[in-house]
């Protein structure tokens, strides 16, 4: 599938395709172990930060280029800074596409996952054509498992990925559908 340069606006952030511009900023959003300690194989530290940031950065390019969207630098429009990562991610050996979300430390709390993941389940159902789309949560991780509720997303079960045991969630296009239809949303 070519590679077309998708931008997702939001009320307060833009989602674009990382660039090579973006490696530092990347790189200091995974510095913070708080941020990464709920990510596969987290808290990233010392040298393992600046891996493990070519390395999503690397697989996310890879994905734009096979698929044709991916994950997303997550830009504070108000502030024009890259306050992290937010998109969909086909899961290794498996057809699942998972979404997937981290954002600095000095944006929690403000709803910004919840908007930005929003936007990306959207984009996979209205115009990639997802039937479903799955996430994978460590159990600890409340907020992002709150996150996952208010997209409508359920947990389904448990699952051994990334070298985690992790909690499942899902939601299908149907499922998405009605939520918004009981929202009133459009």
């Amino acid at each position: 599938m070519p590679f077309r340069r998708v931008i997702l606006t939001t009320a307060r952030l833009r989602l674009r395709p990382f660039t090579a511009a973006d490696t530092s900023v990347h790189r200091h959003l995974y510095r913070d172990p708080e941020v990464t300690r709920y990510l596969g194989g987290g808290p990233f530290l010392g040298d393992e930060v600046g891996r493990r940031s070519t390395r999503a950065l690397t697989q996310f390019a890879r994905h734009w280029r096979q698929h044709g969207f991916g994950v997303w630098a997550v830009v504070e429009r108000a502030s024009g800074r890259v306050v992290g990562q937010c998109g969909l991610n086909q899961l290794p050996e498996r057809a699942d596409f998972e979404v997937l979300y981290a954002l600095e430390r000095g944006v929690w709390c403000r709803g910004l996952a919840s908007e930005a993941a929003a936007a990306a389940v959207r984009y996979g159902f209205d115009v990639v054509g997802l039937d479903r789309i799955v996430a994978v949560v460590r159990h600890a991780n409340t907020a992002s498992r709150r996150v996952l509720e208010k997209l409508g997303m359920h947990h389904d079960g448990d699952v051994e990925i990334y070298g985690l045991h992790a909690a499942w969630y899902v939601v299908t296009r149907a499922e998405a559908i009605a939520a918004v239809r009981r929202s009133g949303g459009s």
